[in-house]
């Protein structure tokens, strides 16, 4: 990633995050009419998501009620990736940290691009309010440079689906595997 590239992206999550201030129950919306809804890069070298399930348990989801949280990078020597992931829950807290092999990276890149994540990157929706973890957001980075952010506070938007390749391609529920 070009330093260019980066002082952008920088400034675009400042600018979403801390310049605006808005007043409880008010929204801020923002769309980046500059950010890729296709992404040519298949090396992904660092993923982070997390999403609240508390809204997803109404749509007959057999998750745990609970905050999850993943992230993944890629080691610098190029031979593996660093994988963190857990649940917090009220009663219990999952936390699971390992390395990985570097074909992990391209099994999260997969499920990016089978379910489209690209098409919401550069959305940003926050209601004033809520907790910043109530929803889900997903920031992802690739080699060339490309990125893909997306948050929203009020509403979980990626598939349950998805949700649930991801609790089981990082080990967090086995009781998702249905």
């Amino acid at each position: 990633m070009s330093f260019f590239q980066w002082i952008k992206r920088r400034l675009r999550r400042l600018d979403k995050e801390n310049r605006r201030m808005c007043v409880d129950g008010g929204t801020r919306i923002a769309y980046d009419t500059d950010a890729p809804k296709e992404i040519v890069s298949r090396a992904l070298v660092q993923f982070s998501c997390r999403f609240s399930s508390v809204s997803l348990i109404e749509k007959e989801s057999s998750l745990q009620c609970g905050l999850y949280h993943f992230s993944a990078k890629k080691n610098e020597d190029g031979k593996g990736c660093s994988v963190s992931c857990g649940r917090v829950a009220s009663v219990r807290d999952q936390q699971l940290q390992t390395v990985r092999p570097l074909s992990f990276m391209d099994e999260i890149e997969r499920l990016l691009r089978a379910y489209n994540v690209a098409q919401y990157n550069g959305s940003y929706y926050s209601v004033s309010g809520l907790p910043s973890f109530f929803g889900s957001s997903v920031d992802a980075v690739f080699e060339s440079g490309e990125s893909v952010y997306c948050y929203n506070n009020q509403d979980p938007f990626l598939p349950i689906s998805l949700i649930k390749e991801l609790c089981i391609l990082f080990d967090l529920d086995s009781e998702n595997r249905n």
